[in-house]
């Protein structure tokens, strides 16, 4: 694999592209505004027709290459292609990207689950509590290499589904020793994708200059067992969503302020290093970031320097203060209800995921089993198209 990259790696560098430092695997041409991402051996490339044409026909002379579609607006242009899994659509108000659906089906079929089983309204168990005896009997060998297979289902389907990014990641945890409850907690998951047919990312399109807007959020105190918070982060370019994670944050919070705190850290450090790969790209990023928080507490001390009443804190951990500081980042308030990494820390009901979603140009579409009719939730859009 290695010689396979610094084999192609030399070739794009010959031909005047740049490699990636954040991301050793994209390449930009500056007088083409070419830009090209690498997975094992697809390429993906984003540029003009005339550039599209010119790499085509170059790499032609270094490989043997297939051309699976070329998107664009034109007639005898491509309207669809399906890249590592995922369906991407041209449109004419923009472009749309469905997440795979294969992993879905696999786990539905892994639990004989069909049109008479009746879906669940929430993706997870709510509440936190310990599982009785008998559900913390350790699966056998056999039965615990299948939870893992459907666990790894689970996160693989998380990375385009943002509604299922906190329940795969506190099932993830119980990899290691799973047990009986742990099967639960998968096939009530698992039931609540029985209703959840899809999920649809829009990127309409929009000018360039748009601010970078990170939104941070946490659940203090809300994971089973050692009771860490989670901290849910999503960060947008206008009405376009790039990335949403949910993560166990390492320390134990003391306040659901410090917990707050810990989720602006990782959400600004993420979004810098996303950043710095569209920088890469070509793509004009604004130095300037703007942090959202629901929290006041929080907001407050990140707008001051010093520990303050936290003197527990780490001293790198003040970092953010000094980006603050700077001018590097500005913290601004947001309503909890219309915070969407706010879905990245909790099981919420299908209303709320919706909700969520819609406010990060994400649309579901779900399935009604009842009377076998499609419930389709179309996409916004303005006059304009």
């Amino acid at each position: 694999a290695q010689a396979w990259e610094e084999q192609y790696s030399k070739k794009f560098g010959e031909a005047s592209f740049v490699r990636g430092n954040a991301c050793s695997v994209i390449f930009h041409h500056a007088d083409r505004d070419l830009t090209c991402a690498v997975h094992e051996d697809d390429f993906i490339f984003c540029g003009l027709e005339k550039d599209l044409t010119w790499i085509t026909e170059m790499m032609k002379t270094w490989f043997e290459i297939k051309v699976r579609a070329i998107l664009g607006p034109d007639k005898k242009d491509d309207k669809e292609v399906v890249i590592l899994g995922r369906t991407v659509r041209w449109k004419d108000w923009g472009i749309e990207w469905e997440a795979d659906k294969k992993h879905r089906e696999l786990l539905m079929e892994r639990f004989g689950f069909d049109k008479k089983t009746k879906s669940l309204d929430q993706n997870g168990d709510n509440e936190v509590h310990q599982d009785e005896e008998w559900e913390q009997e350790p699966l056998d060998k056999g039965e615990s290499t299948e939870f893992r297979a459907a666990a790894a289902r689970l996160n693989f389907l998380s990375q385009d589904s943002p509604e299922l990014q906190f329940p795969a990641k506190e099932i993830s945890q119980e990899m290691a020793t799973p047990k009986i409850g742990a099967w639960k907690r998968v096939k009530r998951v698992s039931r609540f994708l029985l209703g959840r047919e899809a999920v649809i990312w829009e990127y309409p399109w929009q000018d360039e200059g748009y601010d970078t807007e990170t939104f941070a959020d946490s659940d203090w105190g809300g994971r089973r067992g050692s009771r860490k918070s989670t901290s849910g982060r999503c960060v947008m370019i206008g009405r376009h969503c790039i990335k949403t994670w949910a993560t166990t944050q390492g320390a134990v919070a003391l306040s659901s302020a410090e917990a707050e705190f810990y989720a602006m850290i990782e959400a600004t450090i993420r979004a810098k290093g996303l950043l710095s790969t569209m920088e890469e790209m070509g793509y004009p990023a604004s130095g300037v970031m703007k942090l959202y928080t629901d929290s006041s507490a929080a907001k407050s001390f990140v707008s001051r320097r010093g520990i303050g009443k936290m003197r527990h804190l780490e001293i790198r951990d003040l970092w953010l203060q000094r980006e603050v500081g700077l001018g590097n980042a500005v913290v601004l308030k947001i309503d909890g209800s219309k915070n969407p990494a706010d879905l990245m820390t909790k099981y919420l009901k299908s209303k709320e995921i919706k909700e969520r979603l819609e406010t990060m140009g994400i649309r579901v579409r779900w399935k009604r089993w009842s009377d076998h009719e499609e419930m389709l939730d179309e996409p916004r859009r303005d006059e304009k198209g």
